[in-house]
């Protein structure tokens, strides 16, 4: 039975991962959304290695939607990730994105700054 299970999140883990990478930005969108609902229930330090880069990666992307989408998911999931992850890839990651030329991609950086800052000060 438990090898199932880790046969099957292996398998949701890599269909996710392999959304990213879509041409379809609306896929890109939804693996943002996947995984802010994986964030919850994943290793804490299996998300920081195999999900926050792809996050950061579609920090990128050419769709703005897509971006400020990742800065959405980073505000949500700053309470999961350790101080280092924080530190040395999410801001980062928001800093980039509040350079944005997109004034919606900038102003959702700026609150997921934020919310990061809150999350290093309760921690």
């Amino acid at each position: 039975y438990q090898r199932r299970v880790r046969g099957a999140q292996s398998s949701i883990i890599l269909t996710v991962l392999e959304m990213a990478g879509d041409p379809n930005y609306l896929h890109r969108m939804t693996t943002l959304f996947a995984i802010n609902v994986l964030a919850e229930v994943y290793p804490p330090e299996m998300f920081s290695k195999h999900m926050v880069p792809v996050i950061c990666n579609l920090a990128n992307d050419a769709v703005p939607n897509v971006r400020f989408n990742v800065a959405k998911t980073m505000a949500k999931i700053a309470h999961l990730l350790d101080a280092a992850t924080i530190d040395k890839v999410v801001k980062g990651c928001l800093v980039h994105l509040a350079d944005d030329n997109d004034e919606d991609v900038k102003y959702f950086a700026s609150e997921a700054l934020e919310a990061v800052a809150a999350v290093e000060v309760q921690a």
